[in-house]
Order: structure tokens, then C-alpha cells, then sequence
């Protein structure tokens, strides 16, 4: 056994090896720069606190050699196509912008007492508001000077990468090329159960509480003429990427929000508001919502919107939930893609700790699926309902477990709940008592309070925490093979698109 082990340890040398001298070569390039030490200081001190107070914003991930830089799946997968000069500021731009949306929160959620730190230590009173337009004037300094460097874009380019949320440390030491055939067999057993519901009429479906549904209060019809002109007015920028206005993010969230018919058979199974409760993350099921965000994949290589809908339970528990994954705060995401033209061509929903990806294409837009070499294909449990968009998606949730059963038929509820929508970004920076925030996840994007004792038995999968609650650009949505939900290629890569 210990020769076994040995062996996969030894051949990680050489990458851990290569790894840190790329680092290291990067960090010359950067010190190359000759930055003024009131800038660098700046940002040192800045990052230094909110690293102490353990307040990092993980939506997004840090640049390395470039403090005043971030990025996400979706940017860096973009860093290879940048052709021409406006290319390449729009993206340094939208880059910047990353960085100063993660640093509004973080300085949100610092405490007082470290905030009071920094300004004796920057030798000046520095509240939150004017903290983060100092944040904005060095941002906008340290890029102007970066970016008379001639190797600047270079250098960026090599800097900007995204983190995987797969460890290959975990998978060496749990032999994961043979603790992953068991895995995949129940994978596929798992994915068996969900067909099967999903060709099963919803009144035949097993009950075993109440039927509920909750319908967003704000209701929009749709319109594909209303679709096509916001997307198309939206890309007005040198990327062509979809970026709606508030107004217009309005439209379309109340014209796709999805009707959710709940089995409530405890008090686990009502959605609610996020709010923080004796320090601990809770769920107030008076006031249902549902967190909302976007986000851009590509689909055929072009720029697509995404709109994501995030809804809350207290907790995963109940009859029929696998004992190991039992435990507080549980939820979904649905995630509605638009094509070109704002025609929506997928849904896919997954629960919020990354497990039971599915995908759900158009009838017509996407064609067969492309096999994963040795994986796990993509799950498609069935097609888009042919009445979609004109009518709206509704999804059958069982009760405790709280999987995605069946979708599209009208069901015969025993009561309607109407929910809000609120800003995904609340929970990133949640009043806790007083005039103080934190975000509801921790600083490596999982959620607080949320643990399950699933990392005991899947470790060798390689999911760090794998079952807590994720936040968001940190889902793995496979055990075995890699993915990750906000993986700009995920539609080019798994299925022939028409």
C-alpha cells in the first residue's frame, strides 16, 4: 500500500515544481513594472485587512501580480480571442470592474474595528464609502501606468487563469482512478431514478405533504421581439457581450422566472428570505425569494446571457434524503440560457452544493449529446417543453430532498405563495445586527453552517467540502471527470448545437 501511494506523490513533484517557477517567473515580470510604493502600499494594506478579517469576496479570483485585477471563468476563457487593441481594453476593463464590485463588498462586510486599523495605518480617517473611491482612484493609477508597459498584455495574459474546485492532491491520495468506478455506478443509478420521475405524470407522482406553489410577484409575458431588442442593444461594446441595463435585467427576470410547485411536508421545504440568526445562516419562510444573478457562457463561441434563479430551505431532511447529505440550509439554482437571438435554448438546474446537474435543451436548438471519454456524459433527463417560452416553467420539487422531479405540466396546488426577487450580491453581504454585514459564504466560496459528513466518503473525488453549500463560480457539478457549472464552453462542449 505504501508503494501505491508513493508512487502518485512522487509523480506531483514535477508539477508542484513547474507551478512554483511559473509563479516565481511571474512575480519578476510584475516587479518589472516599478509600480510608485504609494500605489503598492495601498493595496497591500487594503487586501492585508480584509484577508485578516477573513472577509475575501470568492464570486470572483484575484490576479496574481495584479491587485487591482479580477477575473471569472467566463473573462479568462476569453483571454485567447482578444484580436485587436479595443478587444483587449474592454476586457482589461470589465477585469477592473470585477475588482472594484468584490472590493465594494468586502469593505462592506469589514468589521469596524479593522477598518479603524486601516485608516490609522494609512495614516488618514478612512470610512467605507471614501475607503472604496480610494480603491477606485489607485485602481485607475496603477492601471494607466501598467499599461504603458510594453509587455503589459503579455504578462497579463500568462497572470490570468481561474482556480479549479477539483483537487488533484485528493484524488492521488484517494486513488480516484479506482474509487471512482463505484461512484460512477451509483451516479448513473441516481440519474436512472430522475428519468424515470420525469416520464412519470406529476399526479402520479408520490405527495407527501401539501402541494405549493410559489409564483413570482412580479409577472412579465413573454415577448421574442422584447428579447431580441434588449440582447441586441446590450451588446454595444467591442466584446459583443450581453450586458442588459437595470431596466432591462428587470424585463427579463420577471418574463423567465420559473413557477416552483413545492411538496411541503415539513418546515424544511418552504423557501424564504435569507437572514442571519443567532449567527447562524437561517432561512425566514415569510417572506419566499428567490436570489437572482447573471452571467455569460459562450454557444457556438459566441457571447450568450444567463439568467440564474437561487432559491433557499432550512434544510435538506426528510424520508426521502440520503442520510449523508442531510443537514442545515439547502437549495437550487436554475439557470435559463439565451441564444443569440433571446431565444432560450437550455435550462439547466443543479442543487447549490454543485450536486445533481442536469440539463434541459431545447427540442430543436441542440442536438445529441457528445460523450464525456472517460466520464459521465451530460444528464439530460428530458427536453424543453415545447409551449416554453410562451408558457412558463414549472418545476416539480419533492419534499426533503429537494430534487427537480418533473417540469412543464400545470399542477393541481393545494395553495399559491407569490416570492420576490432580490440581488444574489445581498447574500454576499448580509445586515448582520446593528450596521454590520457578512456574506453568508466564507472566503473560499462555501457556505457558512452548511457542512455534511459527505467529505468523509467522497474525498478521493477531489471536491473540497463537497455537499456544503456553494457560492457562487465555485460549483463542481461532477463527481466523476471535471466540470464546473459557470464553464463558459459547458453547451459547445457536451452537445452538437444546431
Amino acid at each position: 500500500m505504501r508503494i501505491n501511494l508513493r508512487l502518485p506523490v512522487f509523480l506531483l513533484l514535477p508539477i508542484l515544481f513547474f507551478t512554483g517557477c511559473a509563479a516565481i517567473g511571474l512575480n519578476r515580470q510584475v516587479a518589472n513594472f516599478q509600480r510608485p510604493p504609494e500605489y503598492v502600499r495601498f493595496f497591500a494594506l487594503l487586501d492585508r485587512t480584509i484577508a485578516e478579517a477573513g472577509v475575501q469576496d470568492g464570486s470572483v479570483f484575484t490576479v496574481s501580480g495584479f491587485p487591482y485585477l479580477r477575473t471569472n471563468r467566463f473573462l479568462t476563457g476569453l483571454k485567447n480571442d482578444l484580436n485587436t487593441d479595443a478587444g483587449k481594453n474592454e476586457w482589461v476593463d470589465r477585469l477592473q470592474q470585477l475588482d472594484l464590485e468584490a472590493r465594494q463588498k468586502e469593505i462592506h462586510n469589514l468589521p469596524a474595528a479593522a477598518l479603524k486599523d486601516l485608516a490609522r495605518e494609512l495614516g488618514e480617517p478612512t470610512g467605507r464609502k471614501m475607503l472604496q473611491a480610494q480603491a477606485a482612484f489607485y485602481s485607475e493609477k496603477m492601471l494607466i501606468h501598467d499599461e504603458r508597459r510594453p509587455d503589459f498584455y503579455e504578462v497579463l495574459l500568462e497572470a490570468v487563469t481561474d482556480p479549479s474546485e477539483y483537487s488533484t492532491t485528493m484524488r492521488v491520495f484517494g486513488i480516484y482512478p479506482l474509487t471512482s468506478i463505484p461512484v460512477a455506478t451509483v451516479t448513473r443509478s441516481v440519474q436512472e431514478k430522475f428519468r424515470k420521475w420525469h416520464h412519470t405524470p406529476p399526479n402520479r407522482l408520490e405527495t407527501l405533504g401539501e402541494l405549493t406553489t410559489y409564483l413570482p410577484s412580479w409577472n412579465t409575458e413573454y415577448s421574442e421581439k422584447t428579447v431580441r431588442l434588449v440582447l441586441n442593444r446590450s451588446r454595444q461594446n467591442e466584446l459583443h457581450i450581453p450586458q442588459p441595463s437595470s431596466a432591462d435585467q428587470k424585463t427579463l427576470l420577471a418574463m423567465f422566472a420559473p413557477v416552483l410547485n413545492q411538496d411541503v411536508a415539513a418546515s424544511y421545504d418552504h423557501i424564504g428570505e435569507v437572514v442571519w440568526q443567532d449567527n447562524k445562516v437561517g432561512i425566514n419562510p415569510a417572506k419566499p425569494t428567490v436570489y437572482y444573478y447573471f452571467s455569460h457562457a459562450r454557444l457556438k463561441g459566441a457571447p450568450v446571457l444567463q439568467l440564474n434563479y437561487v432559491f433557499w430551505y432550512s434544510a435538506r431532511n426528510g424520508p426521502k434524503s440520503p442520510w449523508i447529505e442531510r443537514g442545515p440550509i439547502d437549495g437550487i439554482t436554475v439557470r435559463v440560457s439565451l441564444d443569440y437571438d433571446g431565444r432560450p435554448f437550455m435550462v439547466d438546474i443543479m442543487n447549490n452544493c454543485g450536486c445533481y446537474h442536469f440539463f434541459v435543451p431545447h427540442h430543436k436548438k441542440i442536438g445529441k449529446m457528445i460523450p464525456t471519454p472517460f466520464g459521465i456524459d451530460a444528464f439530460v433527463p428530458r427536453r424543453l417543453p415545447q409551449s416554453y417560452p410562451q408558457k412558463r416553467l414549472q418545476l416539480r420539487i419533492i419534499s426533503g430532498w429537494h430534487q427537480v422531479a418533473h417540469i412543464d405540466e400545470e399542477m393541481n396546488a393545494a395553495r399559491s405563495l407569490s416570492y420576490q426577487l432580490a440581488a444574489y450580491e445581498q447574500l454576499e453581504k448580509l445586515p448582520h445586527g446593528g450596521e454590520s454585514f457578512e456574506s453568508i459564504f466564507n472566503s473560499a466560496g462555501i457556505g457558512k453552517g452548511s457542512e455534511r459528513i459527505e467529505p468523509l466518503i467522497f474525498f478521493p473525488m477531489g471536491i473540497v467540502d463537497i455537499g456544503s453549500m456553494r457560492q457562487r463560480g465555485h460549483h463542481a457539478v461532477k463527481l466523476v471527470g471535471r466540470e464546473h457549472f459557470d464553464d463558459p464552453d459547458l453547451f459547445d462542449r457536451n452537445f452538437e448545437i444546431d
